[in-house]
């Protein structure tokens, strides 16, 4: 039991810590020289050896984004913002640039009318710490709790003793909503995965080889569902009526 325990907070561990070795790069200083300079290209060279060398930032793939958005590359414009929202969903620069930018784009996919308040609050709430936050949080609760635990064993009080089971039992309660939006974060990562096109258009087609037939053509910067990658492909569905192939080179998979 004890090892099964050290192990499941050994991966909270690891995934709160992950990605913290890379999180610097000279490249990002000299981006934003060269991107104030109006030099956006070499601004971009510079940003994207960063995402090279395994930054993970919502500030980076932002700044990349108004980039390319400088640039008229609509499509990875797109890509880099839905990149930092998926960072940062509640971030309201990168909302707002990237509906702007997806204004512009040919392929208009429709979106819900009237949002829900209750669950737009949820959708605030749910996504207020980033999935890392979450975990070094859900550590740190565990460590409470066990110190509580601890404090009450040893406690000759009686009254001290109630008051550390209702602090456990609260502790307790804000781990587990915790746990269940990292869960669902989790969740969502493995297996709602967009992609955008990337290039000035994109054929999709009825197999994952270059003689099949183009059933439609997608334009720059729009958005799709991933359902699988095989090889130099990948499975897309658009609606309810475009679902095929298209090539890797074209798109760009936001993860």
């Amino acid at each position: 039991m004890k090892l099964k325990v050290f192990i499941f907070f050994a991966m909270m561990v690891a995934l709160a810590t992950a990605g913290f070795a890379a999180e610097h790069c000279n490249g990002i200083e000299s981006g934003v020289v060269y991107y104030n300079e109006g030099e956006f290209e070499r601004a971009i060279d510079e940003w994207r050896t960063c995402v090279d060398n395994g930054v993970e930032n919502s500030d980076l793939y932002y700044n990349l984004g108004n980039a390319y958005f400088r640039e008229g590359k609509i499509g990875f414009a797109i890509y880099y913002y839905k990149s930092a929202l998926r960072l940062a969903p509640n971030n309201d620069d990168i909302i707002h640039n990237l509906k702007y930018a997806q204004a512009m784009t040919r392929d208009k996919v429709e979106e819900d009318g009237e949002e829900n308040p209750l669950l737009s609050g949820l959708f605030k709430a749910h996504h207020a710490l980033s999935l890392r936050t979450q975990m070094w949080v859900l550590l740190g609760i565990f460590w409470a709790i066990a110190l509580a635990a601890i404090a009450r064993r040893i406690s000759r009080s009686g009254r001290a003793k109630n008051v550390l089971i209702g602090v456990m039992f609260a502790l307790s309660s804000v781990f587990c909503i915790i746990a269940m939006s990292a869960g669902y974060k989790i969740f969502v990562a493995e297996t709602d995965i967009e992609g955008v096109v990337t290039a000035k258009d994109a054929d999709v087609t009825s197999a994952p080889n270059n003689k099949s037939q183009t059933l439609n053509t997608l334009s720059e910067g729009t958005t799709f569902e991933v359902l699988s990658e095989q090889g130099g492909f990948v499975e897309i569905r658009l609606g309810e009526k475009i679902r095929g192939f298209v090539k890797t080179s074209d798109v760009g998979i936001v993860k």
